[in-house]
């Protein structure tokens, strides 16, 4: 009895874990994060490989970029009138890359590498029993991807952009701690592989003979299978050993994005996307991931340093149904800044993304679950 217990506290564990994971998956950057994530139609820097890679033909000079992020995430129920509160927080390496302009005689492409933490599978979770038992579970890891992606100009105006996905990564499931009088442990491994493209395309209209500052952007991602390998999942008890290996398929589906971005004069610049990705193309998912994401960047120019000022809005899907069987959908806001020397830049965004699903009525109390990831994401790039 108790071995099936534990055995149900750990699928319920990996459940909870998930539950905030972010399957919008977009590109990286505090820049474009500042920016609400509206940045298929900027797309002009090194982050420009997982944005639009087609945006790369912007760079003039090679440049390195890293991101790292802090992630908090919140979690709040108002089950049978009373309410309970928990909360994770984490550090993670988000994106590491770098670009370089190429030329051919008179022909010019942009080159860049990069890695993208995708899927940040990153849990904490305790759950005490009503006999005062204690059990606490971390899982540690996520999905990753490694890009080569290549941008040339086809027009003064128009560029394309290619770029390929390496996907990778492992996922590891421990206990912390338990609270039963004899051992109780597991270790649930898990890694991942597929591969995918990347397609992009960007008008910039400023480059016409009579130039107009705007850009339109698109990307189109294929659908690939991401095959989940179980390395190992072992329940230890003092009774009883469990093992098991095997593997999985999740079907990731095929995305595509739009984006526009228009200048008003030399420092301001407003941007808005829209992408749909095709969840629903899976047997087990329902809801397409369908996401409006406006903002906008001003620069401040002084003699020490260019200081810029973004802000964003988005739209926030998840899979979740409520009571009535819609679509769950959140939303998120962001405020960034930074600074812009000659040879590098560091940027700060402070960005929120939060829902609520509404579980109906149930014994006269509405039953209300309120999630919340808060993000601050900080970007360093240098110039060469």
């Amino acid at each position: 009895m108790k071995l099936l217990l534990f055995l149900f506290l750990f699928i319920l564990v990996i459940g909870l874990n998930a539950q905030n994971v972010n399957f919008n998956l977009t590109g990286a950057g505090a820049r474009a994060a500042g920016m609400g994530g509206a940045f298929i139609g900027v797309a002009d820097d090194a982050t420009a490989v997982v944005w639009n890679p087609a945006g790369l033909t912007q760079l003039h000079h090679p440049e390195a970029s890293i991101v790292t992020r802090f992630i908090n995430d919140t979690y709040e129920w108002d089950f049978y009138g009373e309410k309970t509160e928990d909360s994770q927080d984490h550090f993670v390496l988000n994106f590491i890359s770098g670009a370089a302009p190429l030329t051919f005689g008179d022909f010019k492409l942009v080159a860049a590498a990069a890695y993208q933490k995708q899927i940040d599978l990153y849990g904490y979770s305790r759950y005490v029993t009503y006999e005062g038992n204690d059990f606490e579970f971390e899982g540690t890891g996520g999905v990753d991807s490694a890009t080569l992606g290549i941008g040339a100009p086809i027009l003064p105006f128009i560029s394309l952009g290619f770029a390929t996905n390496i996907w990778m990564g492992t996922y590891e499931s421990t206990t912390i701690e338990d609270g039963y009088n004899y051992y109780f442990e597991n270790n649930y491994e898990e890694s991942y592989s597929g591969l995918n493209f990347v397609f992009g395309g960007m008008v910039d209209f400023n480059n016409l003979e009579n130039p107009v500052p705007l850009r339109l952007g698109v990307n189109f991602r294929t659908p690939f299978d991401l095959e989940i390998e179980y390395e190992g999942i072992e329940i230890e008890t003092g009774y009883y050993d469990y093992e098991y290996e095997g593997d999985d398929t999740f079907e990731m589906p095929s995305m595509l994005g739009f984006g526009a971005s228009y200048k008003v004069g030399e420092l301001l610049t407003v941007a808005m996307d829209y992408e749909t990705q095709m969840y629903s193309q899976a047997d087990y998912i329902d809801f397409d991931l369908n996401q409006f994401r406006v903002g906008g960047e001003y620069l401040v120019v002084n003699d020490f340093a260019v200081i810029p000022l973004r802000v964003g809005w988005q739209t926030y899907p998840t899979f979740y149904a409520d009571d009535n069987g819609d679509q769950v959908v959140g939303m998120g806001w962001s405020a960034g800044t930074g600074l812009i020397f000659e040879r590098f830049t560091l940027e700060f965004t402070y960005s929120h993304q939060g829902y609520e699903i509404d579980y109906g009525e149930f014994m006269g109390y509405d039953d209300i679950e309120t999630v919340g990831k808060n993000t601050i994401s900080a970007s360093g790039i240098i110039y060469f």
